[in-house]
């Protein structure tokens, strides 16, 4: 019987968690609406403005919990899950080197999640910062590529910053086809708010419709490669 594989399905490491935790500019974590509610991701700035600690989105245990994560594949007869961060991944990051050493750790983390249920979960791992050079993004492949259950990356629109058709990710692309690693690309710039018109309708518009358009107009398909 063919398994049945989620591909689509996010976990924040506690590592990452602790970089939102400690951030005060977008994107950030904040509490909860009450001692026992969910901590609420701030990605948007208009989420930002809002007051209400109701704003964003509630980030509870089925993000950071694998049992919690198990416990869904099971419920809904899912054999494989492929997990992976969520946006913004680590765009908002600076070019550093410690940026690269962070993006290795948390490439371990999905990597030691794996391994504690080596045939229920496999991950695509995260790349540096937007902003990085590509030596950077090259060298967090060959990283990826010695983990065995890392098999590709999660990739936003933008790449580097100038799409996908970018001259400059010609060496990505090189290396992600080299270690036969599978690319996922993933919405999170949209298409900008202003395309809805006047009034006030928050996050849902840019996201129900911008999400999915910002990945029909980029050039390349939604998964690039083949995972080995």
């Amino acid at each position: 019987m063919t398994p049945v594989v989620d591909v689509h399905t996010h976990v924040y490491p506690p590592r990452y968690l602790e970089i939102l935790r400690s951030r005060t500019e977008l994107p950030r974590i904040r509490p909860g609406a009450s001692s026992t509610g969910p901590e609420r991701l701030i990605i948007l700035p208009d989420e930002d403005k809002a007051q209400s600690t109701s704003s964003g989105r509630p980030i509870g245990p089925e993000y950071h919990d694998i049992n919690v994560k198990l416990s869904f594949m099971k419920r809904h007869s899912i054999d494989i899950s492929v997990i992976s961060l969520a946006n913004p991944w680590l765009d908002f990051l600076p070019p550093t080197a410690n940026t690269l050493e962070l993006t290795k750790l948390i490439n371990d983390d999905l990597q030691s999640l794996c391994l504690q249920h080596p045939t229920s979960l496999y991950a695509f791992g995260a790349l540096p910062s937007m902003s990085s050079p590509v030596s950077g993004w090259l060298e967090i492949l060959d990283h990826i590529a010695q983990q065995s259950h890392l098999k590709g990356v999660i990739l936003g629109s933008k790449g580097l910053g100038k799409g996908l058709d970018d001259p400059a990710l010609d060496p990505v692309w090189q290396s992600l086809e080299k270690y036969k690693l599978m690319t996922f690309i993933h919405p999170h710039y949209g298409i900008g708010k202003e395309q809805f018109g006047e009034l006030e309708n928050g996050h849902v518009l840019p996201l129900a419709l911008g999400f999915p358009f910002e990945t029909t107009i980029v050039r390349y398909p939604l998964f690039i490669g083949v995972a080995s």
